[in-house]
């Protein structure tokens, strides 16, 4: 009874126009959630189990990257300094350690928001090449979705003036952890 009172009391001090004020003031920057949206999200909530794989997760294409997992792999030859420098290495441990930090300096190359690729249907192709890379070469990549259950990409990249080969499978793992996940 007593907050009864006192919500009473906060609106007998407001103006009488204070809905109008409130209805007309600019939410631009308040997300609301429609029916819709709503069920969208408990769609996705409702998929979710204590480690379970997140790559089976179904969500709706306007939460998804714009990019298929095949071109996103390409982050990974955005930096190729390292790589070359590490080709022109004659110590193999300073190679091993150059192409380490290649490949762990890929890993930070990432769209402002983190979202989930495009899963690429089975036999999906993508290539694409890069002409101005130092040392005046060019490099080709090459990528092909070889497996749909469980996802799995194979990529191919060669830069042949150089002798740069690069090639491997990804299997993207990812689990829910309850307030977290793990990938």
């Amino acid at each position: 009874m007593e907050l009864t009172s006192k919500v009473d009391e906060l609106k007998s001090k407001l103006p009488n126009n204070a809905s109008e004020i409130i209805a007309s003031a600019d939410t631009d920057d308040i997300d609301e959630i429609d029916n819709d949206s709503q069920s969208i999200l408990m769609g996705i909530i409702s998929q979710l189990r204590l480690g379970s794989d997140l790559t089976k997760i179904t969500l709706p294409t306007f939460i998804l990257e714009k990019k298929s997992m095949l071109e996103r792999i390409t982050n990974f030859f955005q930096i190729p300094e390292i790589l070359i420098l590490a080709n022109s290495m004659d110590n193999g441990r300073k190679r091993f350690l150059e192409v380490l930090k290649w490949y762990l300096a890929s890993w930070h190359i990432a769209p402002k928001a983190m979202k989930k690729p495009l899963n690429p249907i089975l036999g999906e192709i993508f290539n694409c090449y890069w002409e101005d890379l130092p040392c005046e070469s060019t490099a080709f990549y090459l990528a092909e979705q070889t497996s749909h259950h469980p996802p799995k990409s194979s990529y191919f990249y060669l830069n042949p003036e150089l002798k740069i080969r690069v090639d491997g499978t990804i299997i993207p793992n990812s689990k829910f952890l309850g307030n977290s996940s793990a990938a």
